[in-house]
Order: C-alpha cells, then structure tokens, then sequence
C-alpha cells in the first residue's frame, strides 16, 4: 500500500512507502525466532531445526503476502541492521518495473536520503529494478566506484545513473 507525500528537502513529490503496522509484531518474531534457529543450530543435517525452519519460512510468505521472501536472508541481521527496520524491510512491497522518465529518476535519487533505513532499501530496491543497475547502491554510496568523485551531489549521482541505466 502506497500513499503520496511531499518530500520537502528534495523539493519533489514522492510516494510514502506505508506497511502494516499491525504485522511488525509478528513478523519481527519470526525473524527474530528464526535467525536464532539459524544461529543456534544445523539447519541443513538437523531435521527438526530444518524442519521449524520451514515452518517459519511459510509463516513470514502468508504474514508478508510475499512468496519470494526468503528467511534465510535474515540470518545475522544484527551485523547490518536491527530487528525492527529487517521486519519493517519484510513487510514492504516488492518494487515493480516501469516505465519511468529521467525526472522521476532524479526525484527519487535527491531524496533517497531523507527517508528511513526500510523505506530508503525499498526506494534502491525500486530503482535497481527500473534502471537495470544491479550496482545502484555504489552509485549513492560509493560514487567514487562508478567514476565519480567521493564528494558528488546527489544530482551529480542521479545524472550518472541516468546516463549508465540500461534501456530495454
């Protein structure tokens, strides 16, 4: 489910990214629950941990409304991120491709930062998928990878990732 907001740093209108608030329990309990399991124990040679594991696997796919979801991308979250933004991330929709014009490119680029860890993958997730870039995370983080300076604006960025998108 989406819903319109202004950005009002960017200066650009750009949709809110809005979850279920009512499923973050459950699904932060899953995750939690599983990257335990994960951790703990021998999810490839012992049967009932696998079991429970695909147990949970199922349970977070009808929580999330999403079959490609996949629970072992939890394992060991606490080394990049915490329990509520992974659920949070979970519960968001997969982004869809589209025919995009370079204006919305920008828009989204500019403003990228000022949204929250979920909603900020969501938003790299989305324009991966619409430019074709599967290294778009090094064009906002890493610019200097792609062969622009550290420093460069976040327009510099978004005119870079406009010139390397891949057209179908």
């Amino acid at each position: 489910m989406t819903g319109s907001i202004k950005n009002k740093k960017a200066g650009v209108s750009m949709e809110k990214i809005v979850i279920d608030e009512t499923k973050l329990p459950k699904v932060m309990e899953i995750i939690e629950l599983a990257a335990s399991i994960m951790e703990e124990k021998d999810c490839v040679n012992d049967k009932d941990a696998k079991q429970e594991l695909e147990n949970l696997q199922k349970d977070l796919c009808n929580i999330t409304e999403n079959s490609k979801i996949d629970i072992a991308d939890f394992q060991e979250y606490w080394g990049y991120t915490d329990l509520e933004t992974v659920a949070r991330s979970a519960l968001m929709p997969s982004p869809q491709k589209r025919d995009m014009t370079d204006d919305e490119i920008r828009e989204i680029v500019v403003g990228i930062l000022d949204f929250e860890e979920a909603e900020m993958d969501y938003w790299l997730d989305f324009l991966k998928v619409n430019t074709g870039l599967d290294n778009l995370t090094d064009y906002i983080f890493y610019p200097d990878l792609i062969g622009l300076d550290k420093d460069s604006s976040l327009e510099e960025i978004a005119e870079k990732i406009i010139a390397d998108k891949c057209d179908d």
